[in-house]
């Protein structure tokens, strides 16, 4: 199936003939989510379905209202509170750890940049329409383009088990986000808070198959 071509506004993924995953691109980095289908992030055997409203973000164990220029809400019971500025920068808590992030478009090619400090631990996550390539949250993902989603694996502390697979799947109807939003909804979502890694199988997958994302 050919991919078909990256819009101008919209990052994660390019999905039937308008599909672009994008969490916040402006012209070449914002996030695009469906208003009608959800968000779907599997981590090994465990899934998280997110539907973006006007007003609200929503999901198992998520819920935020979307504020101006911010998100408020709880995330698996803990307190959110993110704020952005017009420039991209993220700052707030999640769920108990401390948020100081930067979200940046990628010129001239389509693309956004997340970068800073989630929790104790750096973030750098770079989203283009081939892959999400980096690391948040003490968790590092390597995400081809495969298809119609992000399919690849994420690979975190070893007292936390082996590398997992992971799939990000985003719906063909999409509404578009700001770039900050977009960053703060991708760190949310991948972070070691959304979704803890799967129980241990006593099999480590390989690291192959799926090809390595050029952002």
């Amino acid at each position: 199936m050919t991919q078909p071509a990256f819009p101008r506004r919209g990052v994660l993924a390019p999905l039937a003939v308008v599909l672009v995953l994008g969490i916040g691109v402006p012209a070449a980095a914002e996030v695009t989510v469906s208003v009608r289908e959800p968000l779907l992030l599997q981590v090994g055997e465990r899934s998280l379905e997110i539907r973006v409203e006007p007003e609200s973000i929503s999901g198992a164990g998520l819920q935020l209202r979307r504020v101006e220029n911010g998100l408020s809400g709880t995330l698996r019971g803990q307190p959110v509170e993110l704020k952005w500025s017009e420039d991209g920068d993220i700052t707030g808590r999640a769920a108990g750890e401390s948020v100081d992030l930067t979200a940046v478009a990628l010129t001239p090619r389509p693309g956004l940049r997340v970068l800073g400090w989630f929790g104790g631990d750096t973030a750098e996550l770079t989203l283009t329409p081939t892959g999400i390539l980096g690391s948040v949250g003490g968790c590092s993902y390597r995400l081809p383009m495969a298809g119609n989603r992000y399919s690849g694996w994420r690979t975190c502390d070893v007292t936390r088990g082996p590398p997992t697979p992971v799939t990000l799947r985003i719906p063909e109807e999409l509404m578009q986000l700001g770039a900050a939003e977009e960053g703060a909804l991708l760190a949310l979502l991948l972070s070691d808070e959304a979704l803890s890694p799967a129980p241990p199988t006593g099999e480590t997958p390989g690291m192959g198959g799926a090809g390595t994302p050029s952002p």
